[in-house]
């Protein structure tokens, strides 16, 4: 195993960083691992929109990292759930494609973008419409669902999509590879992109792409909720220890 996928089953097995509100609450925005890390400031305004509508905030890993590399999911899921319980909760939303996809097959209970939620508040996109090349993360990349959730939110046809890009290099079936694999498919993607900006709306494909150097780099939620932040790869596991503290 590369020291790469060592340090993530390291970490993601017992997530050090995990925070579950202290309240009970029907509707859970599950913010992922990556997201908070990658885009802080855009975290807390959407934390702070959590709040005003009620709904609880978890910082917390789904367990899909470990289970791609065939280790103890089932602890993981079976704990998350039981806190889930504690809460009352009865629906989650997730920022991460990949959270969604796979809490939507672990978890029994309803789970929803985060733009689906946004839909339901009637929330008016605070930013300008984005420009450049859009990549859609491995979970959507074939129906293009949350894509579609997105531009019912924010207008879309200033981007274009990246083809022959099948993925960032962060899945567990190429990153157990090493990373020549992942830089493979970031140049791939730094020349597809020609100059353009690099709209995403998986924040590990964000921080992937910032840190192979593809230019510049968007997360397609920070000018839908009115803010200007780029992926900040190189603090991001400092972004994601201070979560633990937050309430």
């Amino acid at each position: 195993m590369n020291t790469g996928l060592l340090m993530t089953l390291l970490e993601k097995s017992h997530y050090p960083f995990r925070n579950y509100p202290q309240e009970s609450c029907t509707t859970l925005l599950f913010s992922g691992c990556s997201f908070p890390s990658q885009f802080p400031r855009t975290m807390d305004a959407l934390a702070v929109l959590c709040r005003e509508h009620g709904v609880g905030v978890a910082y917390d890993c789904c367990g899909k990292p470990v289970a791609e590399l065939k280790r103890d999911a089932v602890r993981i899921t079976q704990g998350m759930t039981k806190r889930l319980e504690r809460l009352g909760v009865g629906e989650v939303v997730c920022l991460c494609p990949n959270c969604m996809e796979y809490l939507g097959e672990t978890l029994d209970l309803p789970v929803i973008s985060v733009y689906a939620l946004l839909s339901r508040w009637g929330y008016a996109c605070q930013g300008l419409p984005p420009s450049g090349v859009v990549f859609r993360p491995c979970p959507d990349r074939k129906e293009g669902r949350i894509l579609e959730e997105i531009s019912e939110l924010l207008p879309l046809e200033g981007l274009r999509t990246m083809e022959r890009v099948p993925c960032c290099g962060l899945r567990g079936d190429i990153a157990i590879h090493g990373p020549a694999a992942g830089d493979k498919l970031c140049a791939l993607a730094k020349e597809q992109a020609a100059g353009e900006t690099i709209y995403t709306y998986c924040a590990s494909c964000s921080g992937q792409f910032q840190r192979h150097g593809c230019g510049q780099v968007r997360h397609l939620l920070s000018p839908l909720l009115g803010v200007e932040e780029e992926p900040d790869a190189a603090r991001a596991l400092l972004n994601r220890a201070r979560r633990k503290f937050r309430k």
